[in-house]
């Protein structure tokens, strides 16, 4: 069950992720010096942690339940980006 969870978070991952891109190369806004960061922060440690075949725990914590919480951040994150970037008075 969690690998199909997993497996639907990369897809939304990756669908923000082209959607997020296309915001910075149309708008560019004070906003994406806070959440580019994080987006990259996020996406790189999803790179180099191990895939959750593997059953590796870090700290008690299953990989797997790390990575799709780190999913689970990067969608909410890239969601509040998109649409604080489309407000004039948003969150940021």
């Amino acid at each position: 069950m969690l690998d199909d969870l997993e497996f639907i978070l990369k897809i939304l991952f990756f669908i923000l992720s082209i959607v997020w891109v296309g915001k910075i190369m149309i708008l560019r806004t004070d906003k994406q010096i806070v959440i580019n960061p994080l987006l990259i922060t996020i996406a790189s440690l999803l790179v180099v942690m191990p895939q959750s075949y593997a059953n590796v725990e870090l700290m008690g914590i299953n990989i797997q339940n790390i990575r799709i919480t780190l999913y689970c951040v990067y969608i909410v994150i890239a969601m509040l980006g998109i649409y604080s970037t489309n407000q004039k008075n948003g969150i940021f």
